[in-house]
This record gives structure tokens, C-alpha cells and sequence, in this order.
């Protein structure tokens, strides 16, 4: 996987082992590649793992041709004492690897992701594709292009906070710059994937102009209660709104993850 480089290993590594799916992982590893995106997930899975077990491989090597193998006997001493994981002679202290526990391992195909929920697992399949195509060509609808938009659950952008946040956290344990807050959006990164499939199999092209919309709204009502808490920490965002079932709305959700500190965030 060409677009990840060695400092995107300790997120990877993050994100894989607490269950998060292939194209979030990229996401927030800020890969921009609409074509590595289309991969199919399985696939995505195993070039992370691979990723990760060649990082590994490289890092051991590295270790066997240092110079001072003092360095190295301090540090098997200081393992097997029971102490920290702090190395004496300066290194990174290393996340589990891959092959460490099955944590990784059991991040398979049909797990849900903690981050998107599915969005870009299960609905960006071909079956799924071809239930929205199966939808939209019964109505009988005469169009030559068409717009496609997706309205996701409030719940996800907390989410993907609480993971950008883990993040941060785990690259100041290891010493390493943070990353930049400039993830690729979840909604831009579904439409990457789905948008070619919905121009196959409707037999037109997408056009941000055309008149013929393509509407899907996805719900989550199990973890709806996820932003309660938000409504506490910033009240002044969430006020009745006309034709809202709901005032917790994505945009409400969002001005309030803005407002909250990230210490307040975490507790």
C-alpha cells in the first residue's frame, strides 16, 4: 500500500487493533487516492496487515545491525525485570505488532466499524448498489445523469472525534508530530466508492448539476444516545428547530464537538 508511509504506522496499527474497517483507517491516515479507496475491503484488510508486518520485519532488521549490541542487552534486561516499556537507549516504545494477540487478526470482513458503522463496509457492496438501483429504476423515473447525495447519522461525527482524538493521544505516548486535523470526510469518501457503481448499474453518469437526485438516508437508532451527552457539555447548540424530528442534528452535533475542549471530550 504505497500511499502509507511509515508514519501512518502507529495509527494504523491504533485503529486496526480496536476494530476500526480498512477505508476509515485510510481516512484518517489522510490517503486521498480515490482508486485505493474502490479496493475491495477484504483486500484493503490484508495490504494494512501486510503493511504493518513489513514495518515490523524493517524495524528488526534495523535493531540487529545497530552498532552498540549493549543497547540491546539493557534493554532485554529491562523487559524481563517486569519495569515499563521505556527503552534505555532512546527508541520509540512500540504498539503491539500485528502479529501481537489476535486483535488485528480478528478485524475481519464482518465486523462492524467502530468509526463509520457500516457506511463504508456492508453499503458500499454491489448488493447494496443494487437495491438503491432496484429502487429508483421501479419508479419508472426518466433521467440522463444524476446527483447522488447520503445523510449519515449525527452519532458518526462523534465517533470519529473520539477516535481522532485516541489518535493524538497514542502519537504524544510515542513522542511522534501529530497528525493534522484534516481527515477525508466520511460523505466524500463513500462517494468515492459508490459513485461508479451507481453509474454502472444505472447506466447513466453522476453530475453534480443534474436535476434527478439519488437520495440515501442512513439511521442508527442503538447509538443515538451517543449525543445526548453533547446537549450537557453545550447546550446553547441545541435548540428546537422547525421540521426536526430531533435536535440533534448533524450540524448541531458538529458545532458542539467545535465548542468542547478536548480534555472535556475524553472524560
Amino acid at each position: 500500500m504505497s500511499s502509507l508511509t511509515e508514519k501512518n504506522r502507529p495509527i494504523v496499527q491504533l485503529l486496526l487493533n480496536t476494530g476500526t474497517c480498512p477505508r476509515c483507517i485510510l481516512r484518517f491516515c489522510c490517503v486521498g487516492s480515490q482508486m485505493l479507496y474502490r479496493h475491495p475491503h477484504k483486500d484493503l484488510m490484508k495490504d494494512l496487515q501486510e503493511f504493518l508486518k513489513n514495518s515490523q520485519e524493517e524495524e528488526d532488521t534495523v535493531c540487529l545491525d545497530v552498532a552498540d549490541p549493549p543497547c540491546k542487552r539493557i534493554r532485554l534486561e529491562h523487559r524481563e525485570e517486569g519495569a515499563d516499556d521505556l527503552n534505555h537507549n532512546g527508541a520509540i516504545p512500540q504498539l503491539p505488532s500485528a502479529g501481537d494477540g489476535n486483535a488485528a487478526r480478528e478485524s475481519s470482513a464482518g465486523d462492524v466499524c467502530n468509526v463509520c458503522l457500516g457506511i463504508l463496509q456492508e453499503f458500499c457492496e454491489a448488493d447494496f448498489v443494487k437495491k438503491v438501483c432496484q429502487k429508483v429504476n421501479s419508479a419508472d423515473y426518466q433521467f440522463t445523469s444524476f446527483v447522488f447525495s447520503v445523510s449519515l447519522p449525527p452519532q458518526l461525527s462523534v465517533r470519529e472525534r473520539a477516535a481522532w482524538l485516541a489518535v493524538k493521544q497514542q502519537m504524544r505516548n510515542l513522542g511522534l508530530p501529530l497528525p493534522k486535523d484534516d481527515i477525508v470526510q466520511l460523505k466524500e469518501a463513500y462517494k468515492w466508492v459508490i459513485h461508479p457503481q451507481l453509474s454502472e448499474e444505472l447506466g447513466v453518469s453522476a453530475d453534480g448539476k443534474s436535476l434527478f437526485e439519488v437520495s440515501v438516508v442512513f439511521a442508527h437508532p442503538e447509538t443515538d444516545e451517543e449525543c445526548h451527552f453533547l446537549a450537557t457539555a453545550c447546550p446553547d447548540c441545541f435548540k428546537p428547530a422547525k421540521n426536526k424530528q430531533s435536535v440533534f442534528t448533524r450540524m448541531a452535533v458538529i458545532k458542539a464537538l467545535e465548542k468542547i475542549k478536548e480534555e472535556d471530550f475524553l472524560k
